[in-house]
């Protein structure tokens, strides 16, 4: 893609300013490549905005969100796939078998949930663990604050270049429909029924009613600065059960960030 515009430093810090009041996403001075790349299809002498400073200006302006949502969607990145770092789902799997006769509820989170992947895979762990899960008072809250992703993920529909080898051939089999004129698989509607989407910021309130026996924030708070990242976890600390779990991204870690979770394996972290 040729981009016409060029961002300038200025706009840039006015951009990064405006998205990290309303999202607590820190865009440093290197993601300005970023932010030009992902914005520049709007803009030029053909698109909506002539210029960066245009399209900024609009979205101050803007009263009825639009321009923000776009915003908002070009500059979060949403790549997941069914059962990334299986370790984390077999731990699910573990806790379900051990915990899942003795709670009056069970409840999962999957924070930043993108496209569903990572909730949908929570919910097919979940069928094959828990015999007669639809008589359980048993959910999978996915939440994003991108409302283009959730539309994506309550869908339910993946093209086939989206299921990594990592997704069992008896699930596949067992949980979607495959259709051929679109190659296309669909979620089964008993997997969509133990999930919510919701649209959450994870700087905002959490209206919750009740705790989460486990919580997925994989790969998520590495778009924080480490103020916001405390802020994040004190809250989710929270919501969390007293003897429930965090599961952040392999690679994450929280060396250097004040918060109240122990790390037990894996980048699974329990409350103190």
């Amino acid at each position: 893609m040729i981009i016409e515009e060029r961002l300038s430093d200025i706009t840039f810090k006015k951009l990064s300013d405006y998205f990290y009041n309303h999202t607590g996403i820190m865009l440093k001075e290197y993601k300005k490549y970023l932010v030009e790349y992902r914005l520049g299809r709007f803009v030029g002498e053909n698109n909506r905005f002539k210029s960066f400073e245009e399209l900024y200006n609009e979205l101050i302006r803007d009263k009825t969100g639009e321009i923000k949502t776009l915003l908002v969607q070009a500059l979060t990145t949403n790549y997941t796939y069914f059962f990334r770092d299986e370790i984390h789902f077999e731990f699910l799997k573990e806790y379900l078998i051990e915990k899942y006769k003795e709670r009056n509820y069970i409840r999962i989170w999957s924070a930043g949930c993108a496209t569903g992947e990572e909730a949908y895979s929570a919910a097919m762990v979940s069928l094959e663990v828990i015999p007669e899960i639809k008589k359980m008072d048993f959910r999978i809250l996915a939440t994003d604050i991108s409302i283009n992703v959730l539309k994506y993920a309550i869908e339910g529909r993946y093209h086939y270049t989206k299921m990594k080898s990592n997704m069992p051939d008896y699930l596949l089999k067992k949980y979607f429909i495959y259709d051929k004129e679109h190659k296309t698989f669909i979620i089964k509607e008993e997997v969509k029924e133990l999930v919510y989407f919701r649209y959450l910021n994870l700087m905002g309130e959490y209206p919750f009613q009740k705790k989460f026996d486990i919580v997925f924030l994989r790969n998520v708070l590495i778009y924080f600065g480490n103020k916001e990242k405390e802020i994040i976890l004190r809250k989710i600390y929270n919501v969390i059960k007293e003897d429930g779990y965090l599961i952040l991204g392999l690679s994450e870690s929280l060396i250097g960030t004040d918060h109240p979770f122990k790390l037990i394996k894996n980048s699974i972290y329990s409350k103190i």
